[in-house]
């Protein structure tokens, strides 16, 4: 494939791409794309949660006192050992 031809979107196509490009990464470099993987990883559901973070937030479910209520229901169905 070149470089200048534009690559699908559709997942279907990308996954075996992706396969066939891990599978022929060497041994050498396979720890550092793993690394890239996990930090990619990282980073999208970081942008994830602070989307729905948002959108909660203009929801009005942010408000302090609805937040001690949430957790005064999880503290009494999970109690702490004394």
């Amino acid at each position: 494939m070149n470089a200048s031809q534009p690559v699908s979107r559709d997942p279907r196509e990308l996954r075996p791409l992706l396969h066939q490009k891990l599978d022929a990464i060497s041994d050498a470099a396979i720890g550092a794309v793993h690394d890239l993987l996990v930090e990619f990883e990282r980073r999208w559901l970081f942008a994830q949660m602070t989307e729905e973070a948002e959108t909660d937030r203009l929801a009005g479910k942010h408000d302090p006192a609805m937040v001690e209520q949430a957790v005064r229901a999880h503290r009494a169905r999970h109690p702490y050992s004394a």
